[in-house]
Order: C-alpha cells, then structure tokens, then sequence
C-alpha cells in the first residue's frame, strides 16, 4: 500500500494522507479508533564542497559522514463518522536544526469530512503551488524517489484553513481541487499588518494517464510586519534540503535560490505529466514575484527589506522508470532565473539529480543518489557570495535507507 504513495498527485494524496499514516501495521487503541504509525530514515553522503565563490567558505571543503537520523510518529484519531483528527510528530533536524533530539508537532489538524468527497481542515495547512509532489519532509521520505527535494519547490506549512475536493467525472476523468486561507507563520503571529495567505490548485487526470495541474498562492504581508524577520512567507525559499553541507546549519536553505522573500509576493505554476504503471514524466514551469526585496539583494536571508520587484522564473522535469516491482531508476532536472530589478549578468542556478532506488519489502525502501548544482554569479543560490564573479557549484553522492510502520 505504501508504494503507491509515489506519484500520486497532491489533492489526491491530500484525500489519503489520513489514511496512508494509518497503515495496515499500524497500531490500533479504542476498537481501532486511534491508530499510531510512524517513520525513520537514515542517509549518508559523500563530502559535498562548495567550489568558486562560496557564501560561506567554510563550505568549501567537507567530509563524508552519516547525516542525524530522522524520525516521525503518526497519530489518527476518529473523533465521530466525519471528524477526525492526525498529528505527526517529528524530530526534523533539516527543518528545525535545534540539535536537541526533541520531538516537535511537524504537521497536525483536525478534519471534517463533507459530502461529495470532499473536506475541511484547521490546523496546519500545506501551502504550496506543486501539484505532482514527489518530496522528501523529514522521516517522511518515500513519496519521493529522489533523497534531495527539487530546486524549484515551492512548499511550506502554515496555520489555517485546507479545503479541498476530488470528483470523478462519467467520461472517466478524475478532477481535483483545494485551497488554503492561511496566517503566513507555521507558529502563532498577530503582528499588525501580518495579512493572510491565500492558494489555490486543481488538476485535471485523464483516463489515458495525462494529468494537467496549475497552482497559484499570494502572500500579504505589509513591510512593516516583517520587519526584523529574515523572510515573509517560506514559501518561495524552498523546506529544508536533504543536502547538507560542512559549516552551514541543516535549516538554513544554503541549497535554494534566495530571491523572492515572500512579502507581498505571488507564486503561480502550471504542470503536465503521463503516468502509466512502471514510467511517468513530469515537467512543470512557474513565476514567483514580490514587490519588495532583501535590502542587501538577493542569496542571502536578512532582516531588512526594499520597496523593489524581486522574481524568478523556475521549470523543471523530472522521469521516473520501474525496471521491476522493485528497482527503480530516476532523473530530475531543475532550473531557475533570477529576474529581478536591477539585475544583469548570469543569473541561472541550475540541479542535476540522477537516482535508483530499491525495495527491500513494502515498508523499507534504499535510495542513492547522485546530485550537481550550479550557481550563476547572479542566481540568487544560497550557496553562492551574490555578485562574485564565477559562481559556484557543489556536487555529491548521498545513500538513503528508510523505513515507515
């Protein structure tokens, strides 16, 4: 059951995240009213060094070494026949970094089940422009057939409001919407001025296997609001990496093009993908904007903005083959331009992702990987000193071995 986590498209996956944390193995209390499952993953990479104009040049040498173990428990709770509730608790040291081995409510909500299939949520939403998601969060590493994330994710979890819908048509199609109304903070913030997020995504599946999806989301903040805070909304920054370099902390999204600080910003994505049972390609393009940018420009995080037009354009594509029911292989390419006022000169970052994978049984799965990325002198990449002549790139290998039950 867990394997066909992978390549399922997000409003779908949104319907059956409830119940994919509930597995079959999953412990049951209460007459199977609660059910406890959970997750663990453990990676290993090869040295990845920074070379040319590292922003921190204590990145351009490193080491290989085992990365810290991450680790989840799921709880599902069926409070009556249409209301439950899921919480996922979770050590994520790529995310929080707190170095503590504390376990921190990573994702939780209560849900409300409505006729015709679809649904309400409060709690945290997943505010997000992808429609396709192949992603790695934490322990929660298995819909993704990659162990890194891609360059040209645009995701975050916020406090709000998830509604969110799928409809089956006669003519065999399947449609699927939802939308979040969210405060722009995955913590409490009441900071006058604060605003809220606003997204909205569909996806159209035909019976042959061809998805279409488009996905939009406007953040709102006023300047005011974030001031003496390094970002808006995370949302155009990228979640936490799975690639980790030798003196820059694991949260600090070194790996991600650092352009759009998701003030008033607006995020919009469009995709298509063929899905037939062992092969699928993806490929999708999209715009971040926000009318305000980092006072001291862009690839850093800072705490101080300007009235001037930050934006990027961002494509990727991405190719998934099942050679058996349990080997895979896969290839990712992503790009992104930084567009923003005032900029000229190179301005691509660009991430190769070359991948396998290996299914010990239905619940264990093996990754390897094989990771470039490189930074244009303009690009806005974390990894890159913004301006220095030449950029950067930094390439590596990672293993990754994970289990969920």
């Amino acid at each position: 059951m867990k394997r066909t986590l992978i390549n399922m498209n997000v409003a779908a996956a949104i319907l059956a995240m409830s119940a994919a944390a509930s597995t079959v193995n999953a412990a049951e209390f209460m007459d199977g009213k609660i059910k406890i499952s959970g997750a663990a993953m453990q990676a290993w990479q090869s040295g990845i060094s920074v070379d040319g104009a590292s922003a921190n040049p204590l990145d351009s040498d490193a080491d290989s070494a085992f990365q810290r173990m991450r680790f989840a428990l799921n709880i599902n709770a069926q409070v009556a026949e249409n209301v439950s509730v899921f919480a996922e608790l979770a050590e994520e040291p790529n995310d929080w970094n707190n170095g503590s081995a504390a376990i921190s409510q990573d994702l939780a909500w209560i849900q409300f089940d409505l006729p015709n299939n679809t649904g309400v949520r409060l709690g945290n939403v997943v505010s997000t422009t992808q429609n396709f998601i192949r992603y790695s969060d934490g322990a929660a590493v298995q819909s993704n057939p990659f162990v890194g994330n891609g360059l040209t994710d645009m995701i975050t979890a916020e406090e709000g409001l998830w509604a969110y819908g799928s409809h089956n048509l006669e003519s065999g199609t399947n449609v699927t919407w939802d939308a979040v109304l969210a405060t722009p903070d995955f913590f409490t913030d009441f900071t006058p001025g604060q605003g809220y997020n606003l997204g909205l995504r569909g996806t159209v599946n035909l019976e042959s296997g061809l998805s279409f999806g488009a996905g939009t989301f406007k953040t709102n903040h006023d300047a005011s609001a974030v001031a003496g805070k390094p970002f808006g909304s995370l949302i155009a920054i990228g979640d936490g990496d799975n690639y980790q370099f030798a003196n820059t902390a694991p949260s600090a999204r070194a790996t991600h093009p650092l352009i759009v600080p998701g003030v008033d910003a607006f995020v919009w994505q469009a995709d298509v993908q063929y899905k037939v049972d062992n092969f699928l390609i993806h490929g999708l393009f999209g715009q971040a904007e926000d009318d305000y940018s980092w006072a001291g420009g862009e690839g850093s995080l800072q705490t101080s903005y300007i009235k001037e037009k930050s934006k990027m354009d961002f494509w990727s594509i991405e190719g998934k083959y099942d050679i058996s029911s349990d080997w895979y292989v896969a290839a990712r390419y992503a790009e992104t331009k930084n567009k923003s006022e005032g900029v000229s000169g190179p301005n691509k970052a660009d991430r190769l992702q070359l991948g396998a994978g290996y299914w010990l049984n239905d619940a264990t799965l093996f990754k390897a990987e094989y990771v470039k990325q490189q930074e244009d002198q303009f690009s806005g990449g974390g990894a890159t000193t913004f301006g220095a002549v030449g950029g950067a790139e930094w390439d590596g290998f990672i293993m990754e071995a994970s289990v969920t039950f």
